[in-house]
C-alpha cells in the first residue's frame, strides 16, 4: 500500500510497496504519477518501465494527446514520461523519444526542455543503433526550434560513438556540414561546432576557427581558445564523459527534498516581492524604468550567460526585475 515517508523537518514524501505497484496497469501508474507531481519515487517509474510495450502504448497516446492548459501534476508526467521511456530499452520507445523531442518543439515547451537539457544522451543510451536516423532527421529539420535542435546533437554523436569509430566518424562529418552550411540557423551551427571540439579532427580545425572567430559579444558558444586547447589535449572527450549524470537522479529522496525546499523559498520569494509591489505602490509612487546597459538580447537567442538555455528561460526574468 501508499504511505508517507518524513525526509527532512516539514518535508514528506510518498511511498509505495513492490506489490502495491505490481496491481497497477499503465494507466493507473501514469495517474499515481500526476498525482504525486515531482515528488515520485523512483520506485514508481521503475514500475512504469517494467509495464514496456503497455507503457510505451499510453505513453504514445498522451503524446498525441493536447498539450496546452495543463495542470501542474499533468505537465510534470510529461518530464516523467521522458524518464520513463529512457529506461525502455526498445526501438519503439527511442522512436518515440524522438518524436518527444519533435513535439516539446512544436509546442515551444522550454520549460520541459530545459529540465532535460543534457540529459538526451543518457535517455537514449540503451537504444538500438537503427533510432539514430530518426535523431539526425530531428536535428537537421529546419522547422524545428534551434534549441530541440541543438540538444539533438549530443544523442545522435553519442549514438554513433557506441557504433564504433566508422560510424562516429560519419556522424561528425554530418555535424561538420551542419556547422558549415552558411544557409543553416547560427545557433544550431554554434552548437555543431562545440560538439566537433569534443572530437577534434585535423579535418574540421578551420572552420571551427572560422566560427569562433565570428562569435563576439552576447552568447559566445566557444572562442578560438577553446579550439586550440582541446587540439592541443587531441583527445575524444565529450560532455557526457567530462561531466556524467544520472538523470534518474532526479527521483532520490534528498534531491526531491531540495527541490520541495526550493519551491518553498521561491513561493516565499514571490510573495515578499508582491508585498514589496503593493508597498511601492501605495508610498513610492511609479518605479522607475529599468535601463539596460547592455545590448538587448533576443528572447529565442541564447542566454548571455553561457547556460546553454534560451534567454527568455534563463536570465530575461532576472534582468526585467532590475536586478
Amino acid at each position: 500500500m501508499n504511505s508517507v515517508v518524513q525526509i527532512d523537518a516539514g518535508i514528506e514524501l510518498p511511498s509505495y510497496s513492490e506489490e502495491h505497484l505490481a496491481g497497477l496497469d499503465a494507466e493507473a501508474l501514469m495517474a499515481l504519477i500526476v498525482g504525486d507531481e515531482d515528488r515520485v519515487p523512483r520506485n514508481v517509474i521503475d514500475a512504469a518501465a517494467h509495464r514496456g510495450d503497455e507503457m510505451a502504448a499510453a505513453l504514445d497516446r498522451l503524446l498525441e494527446s493536447s498539450w496546452h492548459e495543463r495542470e501542474e501534476g499533468e505537465w510534470w508526467l510529461l518530464l516523467h514520461a521522458a524518464m520513463i521511456l529512457g529506461l525502455i530499452a526498445q526501438e519503439n520507445t527511442g522512436l518515440l523519444l524522438v518524436r518527444f523531442m519533435r513535439r516539446m518543439s512544436e509546442e515551444d515547451d522550454d520549460n520541459l526542455q530545459d529540465w532535460l537539457a543534457g540529459h538526451w544522451h543518457a535517455l537514449f543510451a540503451n537504444k538500438p543503433a537503427n533510432v539514430l536516423p530518426a535523431l539526425r532527421e530531428l536535428c537537421a529539420d529546419p522547422a524545428l526550434d534551434w534549441y530541440i535542435r541543438a540538444n539533438a546533437f549530443d544523442p545522435a554523436v553519442a549514438s554513433a560513438e557506441r557504433q564504433g569509430r566508422e560510424a562516429l566518424d560519419e556522424t561528425l562529418a554530418w555535424v561538420a556540414q551542419i556547422a558549415g552550411d552558411e544557409t543553416e540557423n547560427w545557433e544550431v551551427r554554434l552548437y555543431g561546432g562545440n560538439m566537433l571540439i569534443q572530437f577534434p579532427r585535423e579535418a574540421y580545425r578551420p572552420l571551427l576557427n572560422d566560427l569562433a572567430r565570428r562569435q563576439s559579444g552576447f552568447g559566445v558558444v566557444f572562442t578560438s581558445d577553446d579550439v586550440s586547447q582541446a587540439y592541443a589535449i587531441a583527445e575524444d572527450l565529450p560532455d557526457w564523459r567530462k561531466r556524467p549524470y544520472d538523470p534518474w537522479n532526479f527521483y532520490l529522496p534528498d534531491v526531491i527534498s531540495k527541490r520541495q525546499e526550493r519551491w518553498a523559498q521561491e513561493r516565499a520569494a514571490e510573495h515578499v516581492h508582491d508585498m514589496d509591489d503593493h508597498d511601492r505602490d501605495i508610498f513610492d509612487g511609479p518605479a522607475l524604468p529599468h535601463v539596460r546597459e547592455t545590448p538587448k538580447v533576443g528572447r529565442n537567442e541564447p542566454c548571455p550567460c553561457g547556460s546553454g538555455k534560451k534567454y527568455k528561460k534563463c536570465c530575461l526574468p532576472l534582468d526585467e526585475a532590475g536586478t
